[in-house]
């Protein structure tokens, strides 16, 4: 029964019946509905406004003030993020998604110039002197006594989750690898980062397996969780981390057939909504200097969001993909990165340009995997036109690892990256490769579909300049084709691992310049060819096909071959989503004794809400 004040109403006001009276400050002042249950309010959120929430005591006698002299101005409230009740489980503070769905508006990033880069390096010399001290402290810290007092437990080798409800993460003070550890204080300062069971658990995973999807090092010193290591101070960075990750394992359990509540993806949503309203607002920021640490790794992340969903937002995409270009453009990141040495930016230590370099590779590489859903590809176009920029990225990048961990590195992993060296220099080439493939495969497409529909042979349609990039390819990386050809019986065990990772860019490789014969209409038995050479090096990539890239490649093997145990073989490697979509496809055009073309699988996976 409610007391009596909450009966009270003024004469000639409206009595409030949203739930405003728990609400923030600017919803009770205008007597709307809020919806206090999350940490910033959607009217808020959508105009930009202050989110103070009212059960705060500032703010309760804030509110009690203002309504007592309605007509004086108000003095802005800090922003505040609150605390979820204890009382409730997390993730029912974010079972509800914000509605404010408007696309970002990247405009934001046209008014960059190069002159805000030399300040935002700053940040970088005390970063990398705390790394050590956290990964040696994150060990030490998760069985300390005060560890214990708090009920916590840390990230166990599985990923296992921590069994508190509710802490809050302070920027910079998550320690990663082995161990994912909270915070021992709560800050409620400006910035903070309110984390629950379901969020740690994603960062868990993040670590433990969303980062094997992306890269084929050793998952504790990959690029992935030194992303997050050196993103940990940025609660927006944080933030789409926790997003791309709940996302990943909400399409794992979708797709393995688990009951779901629903939960992971609306929270996923929830995050990624929450962190591209702050990544505007933090931008739009005048006087603030433009971090760029921040920036591309929200740009990396948004990409990865956007190519995961069930129902790809193209047009969303594309618009990304020309922002993306824009920052470049106007902040000139691109070139300050390439200098020599002695024109580098003096704030920039060569940890963090090379790191920068690494993760703007990463971003381009994206953008070309998001060209298969036939949109995007605009960085791909900026880094095709600018060949010596693409060069001095991939050197400066190479000791991206060692420098960053330093003396935490492994020697294993130090030799590994020397070994593997080529490799990368060989990627950063497939990836042009694949950007020109890709156009010259959609622009062929519906002469291939019509040519088919019909019965007719196609004409070759070849070019010239993809030809000549698949001959240098095995032309200069000639070392790293013949290791595939060795005998199995010649590798040592410590040489095991070199050849398995040579074998998935040969088999990537292989992959992209077969969909190139088939989209310029070569003949059958060079199709052929190609893939008995494909399906050699995708035999020691057994322990590799998590990775997304390389199940492509397989994806394109499984619809050329004709041997059924092959294509049993495949299907079994690949994972629950094309597995999904290619038993749609396939019994689809079985039946019309039509060619699957790989473009058609790739429309199909756009938007697979219908196949599910």
């Amino acid at each position: 029964m409610p007391d009596g004040s909450t009966q009270m109403t003024r004469v000639g006001k409206r009595q409030s019946k949203g739930r405003s009276r728990l609400g923030c400050l600017t919803c009770r002042a205008k007597h709307v509905k809020c919806d206090e249950r999350l940490p910033i309010c959607r009217r808020c959120e959508r105009l930009n406004l202050s989110c103070s929430p009212y059960w705060t005591h500032e703010a309760a006698s804030s509110s009690r003030r203002s309504s007592s002299t309605s007509s004086s101005p108000r003095m802005p409230q800090p922003r505040r993020r609150p605390v979820a009740h204890e009382d409730r489980s997390p993730v029912q503070d974010f079972n509800l998604p914000s509605n404010s769905q408007d696309p970002p508006s990247w405009a934001v990033l046209d008014d960059l110039s190069s002159d805000t880069i030399s300040s935002q390096f700053q940040r970088d010399d005390v970063q990398s002197s705390s790394l050590a001290t956290s990964m040696a402290q994150a060990s030490a810290w998760a069985h300390s006594p005060e560890s214990s007092a708090l009920g916590t437990t840390p990230f166990s080798g599985n990923g296992g989750a921590m069994d508190c409800i509710m802490t809050h993460l302070s920027p910079g003070s998550l320690p990663l690898v082995n161990h994912i550890g909270s915070s021992q204080t709560e800050i409620m300062g400006h910035g903070c980062l309110t984390l629950g069971h379901e969020e740690y658990k994603a960062l868990g995973h993040y670590q433990n397996g969303f980062c094997l999807v992306h890269t084929s090092k050793a998952a504790a010193w990959s690029f992935p969780v030194l992303l997050l290591q050196k993103v940990s101070y940025s609660a927006i960075a944080l933030r789409y981390a926790v997003a791309v990750a709940l996302q990943d394992l909400d399409a794992r359990r979708h797709t393995e057939g688990l009951t779901l509540s629903g939960q992971e993806s609306a929270l996923a949503f929830s995050h990624f909504t929450r962190a591209s309203s702050a990544f505007r607002e933090a931008i739009r920021q005048p006087a603030k200097p433009v971090d760029h640490v921040e920036t591309l790794a929200t740009l990396y992340f948004h990409y990865v969001y956007l190519t995961h969903q069930r129902a790809v937002d193209k047009e969303e995409l594309h618009k990304l993909s020309q922002a993306v270009v824009r920052y470049l453009q106007r902040s000139s990141i691109g070139d300050v990165l390439t200098r020599s040495a002695t024109e580098s930016v003096a704030t920039m230590t060569p940890s963090m340009r090379s790191f920068l370099c690494r993760l703007l590779l990463w971003v381009y590489r994206e953008d070309v995997y998001a060209m298969g859903y036939r949109c995007a590809g605009e960085v791909a176009r900026y880094m095709s036109g600018r060949p010596k920029l693409l060069r001095r990225l991939c050197v400066v990048s190479r000791p991206v690892l060692q420098l960053n961990w330093g003396t935490l590195y492994p020697t294993e992993q130090r030799l590994d990256d020397v070994f593997s060296a080529q490799h990368l220099d060989m990627l950063v080439r497939m990836i042009q490769l694949q950007f020109q493939i890709t156009e010259f495969g959609w622009s062929t497409m519906d002469s291939v579909m019509s040519d088919e529909s019909s019965g007719t042979q196609r004409p070759e349609v070849r070019n010239a300049q993809i030809e000549e990039k698949l001959n240098l390819i095995e032309t200069e990386f000639s070392a790293t084709f013949q290791m595939i050809t060795m005998p199995d019986d010649n590798h040592v065990a410590s040489a095991c691992d070199l050849v398995e990772s040579a074998a998935v860019f040969v088999t990537i490789y292989y992959a992209w310049k077969m969909i190139y014969y088939r989209c310029a209409g070569m003949p059958e038995d060079r199709i052929q060819d190609v893939l008995a050479m494909l399906m050699q090096a995708a035999q020691h990539t057994i322990r590799k096909v998590h990775l997304k890239d390389l199940r492509r490649a397989l994806l394109a093997a499984v619809i050329e071959t004709k041997n059924p145990i092959h294509k049993d073989w495949i299907m079994s490697k690949l994972g629950p989503q094309w597995r999904l979509v290619l038993e749609h496809a396939l019994d689809r055009h079985s039946r019309l004794g039509q060619h699957i073309s790989i473009w058609t699988l790739y429309e199909l996976a756009s938007d697979t809400s219908g196949i599910w």
